[in-house]
């Protein structure tokens, strides 16, 4: 942000446009501190405005308006296409943050993987997926440490155990990162030397399609039996195709192990490129959540009236999620935090376990689902069936055939979890050690009140799950991983 190269023309009728906003941070240079729970409000522009050598008159009732922001462009040399209409949109402060040269904290709402990873210390490489119905998945690859060496570790590289991961419903590739290193699986596992993927399922923010467009019904028109067919088999070929490996690790959390479960099922030849599979809380079984599905589903019938308003998704504004985040979520004190009540209520009571500084960044980072998955969950708990979507939630019942899973599984629950509870898990345990597939099923860890969330988010997660769990990680890999 030195003097202006090159006059820019800010004559926009729409400069509220998050394509002016991702092209004007690539012009920022300067060190600005980030740590504001208000970066799109008055406070962060001020700072911003600090920032600006060229001179700029403050003196605006909408500083976070158009009129600041005419300033500021004029103020940067760099070139700069206006076209836009939501200039102070939540899109430019991710972006803007990217453009900072001074490390940021990595504990940031604005931060995408890529950025969230790097501000970390470590490593990081983007790849994409393509999968046989078209849909474009983004994976992140964490290949080192923080003393990853990169002119070094190549020579070790083709050698190191390959794991991936596999978020839940609502959730992300960044579930797995969000705790910062030290605490967040995908770092601790980075530093212990494997090579760490972290996959995203279709519907996520950051996936595509190659003919429809997020705003296309088409592209909604999916539950987690296609992100067993399709989703999982290309990020496991991804993985492979990059890393020369043979097999890999499988972690998933939730949906995350559905998706899997049915990809083995559908697709017994990716047995042979998956040597074992740790399910955190699976959800298989949910004969628990019968009730309330018949209630959503069959009396009120919500998906039906969602339909007839024209969503095939559930999503999340980000502007109303920034809102939440910085005022109803932001409270320190649990007991009026209404954001940590209803995730309480909804996963299971562990206010001992509950960070109130992550869990706006948590919320902030939710993801859209399509309504078919609910329903898809809504039909296999009214059925008691693990089954397929076939012809409709209230349609044939058709079980998957999880005899086809060939792969050592891993089955960890939480004492506490109420939405895949201890006995749905035994229940799934049985199976597999019917078929002899069952490596183990225990509690994630000896905390009674540990739930669902808890496996990525508890403020221990540390010491009371994660680092037990490398070391088990690292015997799975000895017994099976040569």
């Amino acid at each position: 942000m030195d003097a202006i190269r090159e006059p820019i023309n800010p004559n926009s009728h729409q400069l509220n446009e998050i394509s002016f906003l991702i092209r004007l941070m690539d012009a920022i240079l300067e060190p600005i501190n980030p740590n504001s729970y208000w970066l799109n409000e008055i406070s962060f522009l001020i700072r911003l405005m600090v920032a600006i050598r060229e001179p700029i008159n403050p003196n605006s009732y909408w500083l976070n308006e158009i009129s600041f922001l005419i300033r500021l462009m004029v103020a940067i040399r760099e070139p700069i296409n206006p076209n836009s209409y939501w200039l102070n949109e939540i899109s430019f402060l991710i972006r803007l943050m990217v453009a900072i040269r001074e490390p940021i904290n990595p504990n940031s709402y604005w931060l995408n993987e890529p950025r969230l990873i790097k501000a970390a210390g470590y490593p990081v490489e983007r790849h994409k997926a393509i999968t046989d119905d078209g849909y474009i998945l983004q994976l992140y690859r964490i290949p080192g440490g923080r003393r990853y060496n990169q002119t070094l570790d190549n020579y070790s590289r083709r050698d190191k155990k390959p794991v991936l991961f596999v978020h839940g419903l609502f959730g992300c590739s960044s579930n797995f990162i969000l705790m910062g290193p030290g605490k967040s699986l995908g770092y601790i596992l980075a530093d212990t030397g494997y090579d760490v993927w972290l996959g995203n399922l279709r519907g996520t923010w950051n996936t595509g399609h190659l003919n429809h467009s997020r705003e296309d019904p088409k592209f909604w028109d999916f539950s987690f039996h296609e992100n067993g067919k399709y989703d999982v088999p290309a990020l496991i070929d991804k993985v492979l195709s990059i890393t020369g490996q043979s097999k890999l690790m499988y972690i998933g959390h939730s949906m995350g192990t559905t998706s899997f479960f049915i990809a083995m099922a559908l697709r017994p030849e990716y047995n042979d490129k998956v040597f074992t599979s740790i399910a955190l809380a699976p959800a298989v079984y949910i004969d628990n959540m019968k009730a309330l599905a018949e209630l959503a589903l069959k009396t009120v019938k919500i998906s039906n009236w969602l339909r007839s308003q024209g969503m095939m998704s559930v999503s999340w504004n980000p502007g109303l999620l920034n809102v939440l985040t910085n005022t109803l979520c932001s409270i320190k004190q649990s007991s009026v935090n209404i954001c940590i009540q209803l995730i309480q209520a909804l996963f299971g009571e562990d206010y001992e376990q509950v960070d109130p500084d992550v869990v706006p960044l948590v919320l902030f980072r939710l993801q859209p689902a399509s309504l078919r998955q609910l329903d898809h969950f809504g039909k296999i708990a009214m059925t008691g069936v693990f089954t397929s979507w076939e012809d409709g939630m209230l349609g044939l019942v058709k079980p998957y055939n999880l005899s086809n899973v060939r792969v050592p599984v891993s089955l960890l629950y939480g004492e506490n979890d109420q939405l895949t509870q201890k006995s749905q898990v035994m229940r799934l345990a049985r199976e597999f050690n019917s078929t002899g597939m069952l490596e183990e099923v225990r509690p994630g860890c000896t905390w009674p009140k540990f739930n669902h969330v808890d496996f990525l988010f508890a403020k221990d997660v540390a010491t009371l799950f994660n680092e037990p769990l490398v070391k088990y990680i690292q015997t799975l890999f000895d017994k099976y991983g040569k």
